[in-house]
């Protein structure tokens, strides 16, 4: 399948990032498990989909996202003000030929991670909230989910995501790729 994700729009033009979410596509076999956690309108949730549809394996991937607050940021935006749609019916449209991919619950990151059992995930993406407290609660409740030798990782490596992050996986090496924060669970 082609990738489209280019067409729809986002932050999701880092080749670093997209590399990323190739290599854990080649990574895990049929039967893994991704989250992805903030998905706004779909763009990097769509890249992910497609590289999953072309590798011929079945992986199950989840988006976790409330929509919540991009629509207020709607509602602020003249610009936007302009639009018709939330973020939420965006990501609907935008996902809807590979919609047999994806499994979407709009529910806020804290509510996403009790649907999900201890050690049961292959690879997180984190790219919800950048406020230090939000990202520090995103990993207390999400880092048990990963399996031994699975990823976590996430977006934005600066400002409240690095503290939190810094404080979170202090003494054990991460990698920071651009933008970008990686840790490889092996413990």
């Amino acid at each position: 399948m082609e990738h489209y994700y280019q067409n729809i729009q986002g932050w999701f033009s880092d080749e670093e990032l997209q590399k990323v979410y190739a290599e854990m596509v080649k990574k895990y076999p049929d039967g893994s498990q991704f989250v992805e956690i903030g998905s706004w309108k779909g763009k990097s949730a769509v890249f992910m989909a497609v590289e999953i549809i072309n590798s011929g394996k079945k992986i199950k991937f989840n988006c976790i996202d409330s929509w919540e607050f991009l629509d207020a940021v709607y509602i602020e935006n003249s610009e936007i003000n302009k639009m018709k749609h939330t973020a939420f019916d965006e990501f609907q449209k935008n996902i809807e030929p590979i919609k047999d991919i994806i499994t979407y619950h709009k529910i806020n990151s804290i509510e996403g991670s009790k649907l999900f059992a201890d050690e049961s995930l292959d690879f997180i993406y984190i790219d919800a909230s950048h406020e230090y407290e939000k990202v520090k609660d995103d990993l207390i409740h999400w880092y048990p989910k990963v399996k031994r030798g699975g990823v976590i990782a996430g977006h934005d490596y600066g400002a409240g995501v690095k503290k939190a992050v810094d404080e979170f996986f202090f003494k054990k090496k991460f990698d920071v790729i651009r933008i970008s924060w990686i840790y490889y669970k092996n413990e």
